[in-house]
């Protein structure tokens, strides 16, 4: 058994590999908020072959968490800590995915005749990407009032996502030649809206991380994978 320097050595390493694993996310979605409104098939493709950079470091960091658990006795601190960066992995290493399912149909949308976009796009994008970061932040800086900010973007992701529903709607019902495209649309912005979720979901873990203390509520909200999260004080 390795003594208790080496002990958190290793942990303070996990740590660093996270933070990396953060930013790599935090391009792939830079990259798909540039690529968008032009339509950039190519800016496209480079999200999604960058996608298997994030799931190798995935995969990394999930091993080492595994090993330090299998050769130490962690205290009920380290165990929270080790449990909450394999969660915030699986959710960083989705939305890294969703990221390349959204690329998948900006490819399409390139090839097909340009249609109006509803406005609250740029924003909802805009909003999501703030939350990924303020995840990341919270999540490192134990920051429970910020992590309660997330979960009320959330709910701004959530109002954006349904008004964009109606917008696209109205728009298949007036120019139904282009309802392929409004398809395509609409599953960009349900990605985004998942981004968002993944971003709560690890946010939730601050909680636990700081306090051992967690509660989920799962929803059923358009039968998507999600959750609200009440924090403790």
């Amino acid at each position: 058994m390795a003594n208790r320097k080496e002990y958190d050595d290793e942990l303070r390493e996990i740590n660093v590999l996270i933070h990396e694993m953060g930013k790599e996310v935090k391009k792939s979605i830079d990259r798909i908020i540039h690529a968008f409104p032009e339509r950039d098939a190519k800016l496209a493709n480079e999200v999604m072959e960058h996608d298997g950079v994030i799931d190798k470091m995935e995969t990394d960091i999930e091993e080492r968490c595994i090993n330090i658990v299998v050769k130490q006795a962690p205290l009920a601190t380290d165990w929270r800590k080790i449990a909450s960066y394999m969660r915030m992995i699986s959710d960083l290493e989705r939305i890294a995915d969703n990221s390349s399912d959204i690329s998948i149909y900006i490819i399409k949308l390139s090839k097909q005749p340009e249609v109006e976009v509803p406005s609250e796009f740029h924003q909802l994008f805009l909003t999501m990407r703030e939350m990924v970061g303020n995840t990341i932040e919270s999540f490192f800086t134990g920051n429970i009032d910020l992590a309660k900010d997330i979960h009320a973007q959330d709910d701004i992701v959530d109002k954006g996502f349904d008004t964009i529903v109606e917008k696209i709607s109205a728009k298949i019902k007036e120019n139904p030649e282009n309802t392929d495209q409004y398809i395509n649309y609409l599953m960009v912005a349900k990605y985004i809206e998942r981004m968002a979720d993944h971003s709560e979901n690890i946010a939730s873990w601050v909680s636990f991380i700081v306090k051992g203390q967690l509660k989920m509520q799962y929803t059923d909200r358009y039968k998507k994978d999600s959750s609200e999260f009440q924090f403790y004080e």
